[in-house]
């Protein structure tokens, strides 16, 4: 009896195979179906797709609030209001200056943040709040 490849659904005729999810596959077709990164070692499924760790996460795991894209479980983020942002969308909307951990900000709405320096300067100038863009 010939085994069909879960992957490529050819005849596996090598003389090994591997067992992935309970089915038949070439070594060769054991890879994300995101990048195509050949699967050595580990891997990650889900309805029946095989993904890398990085595209797992980019695509099923939590999502950044600033630009909703993935997050990798190696990405350094920040947490503001029981959400997750990249660093890189931890900004202030004016500036657009990094925000760290710990650091006095102002919050328009759930997603956008002004630095203090901003903040004041603006609030001193006579701007409210209103008038912040999102530029």
């Amino acid at each position: 009896m010939v085994v069909q490849c879960a992957g490529c659904e050819r005849p596996i005729l090598d003389r090994f195979l591997l067992n992935v999810l309970d089915r038949a596959w070439h070594a060769k077709c054991v890879q994300c179906c995101e990048c195509k990164l050949n699967l050595t070692e580990k891997c990650f499924s889900r309805d029946g797709k095989l993904f890398c760790r990085t595209d797992f996460f980019r695509r099923y795991g939590t999502k950044c609030a600033g630009c909703t894209q993935g997050i990798s479980p190696s990405d350094l983020v920040r947490r503001a209001r029981n959400k997750v942002f990249h660093l890189k969308c931890f900004t202030c909307m004016v500036c657009r200056k990094q925000l760290s951990t710990g650091e006095e900000l102002y919050v328009l709405d759930e997603n956008k943040f002004i630095c203090k320096e901003d903040y004041l300067n603006n609030r001193n100038a006579g701007k409210s709040i209103a008038c912040f863009g999102t530029g």
